[in-house]
């Protein structure tokens, strides 16, 4: 997470929030994040790419990813590829969820490159495009 912007902290930071008041179990939820907080506590690379924040239920019944986009950062092929990537391991386990933190004003770009990249192996996970103001 060196080297990110105060914008990219502050979606990563919302994304761990929403992770945890929506999926927290009595039997504990494991969060992973590319967070200063969460030293020890790294998420796995997935397709090559390592998610902000990954997530599970003890044990594990469930997957979320989490991942935070600037405006500059969703404009590049990259994110695109990220996208796809974990979309595609999030497939394989039921009862996952994506999460894709996007500041407010980049929401329909979101949503529709979501579409774009959403195929049928996809519709079991539950996609999500969420904002943050300012």
């Amino acid at each position: 997470m060196s080297g990110e912007s105060a914008e990219h902290i502050r979606l990563v930071e919302y994304l761990i929030q929403i992770v945890e008041a929506r999926h927290k179990t009595a039997r504990g939820i494991m969060i992973f994040a590319d967070h200063h907080d969460y030293a020890g506590n790294r998420p796995p690379m997935i397709g090559g790419f390592k998610p902000d924040v990954f997530a599970h239920d003890l044990p594990p019944s469930f997957r979320i990813i989490g991942e935070a986009k600037t405006a500059k950062d969703f404009e590049e092929e990259r994110s695109r590829r990220q996208i796809q990537a974990f979309l595609e391991h999030l497939a394989l386990y039921p009862n996952s969820s994506f999460y894709l933190a996007v500041p407010w004003f980049v929401k329909p770009k979101a949503n529709y490159a979501i579409k774009e990249l959403r195929q049928s192996e996809h519709t079991n996970v539950r996609i999500e495009v969420v904002t943050v103001m300012g």
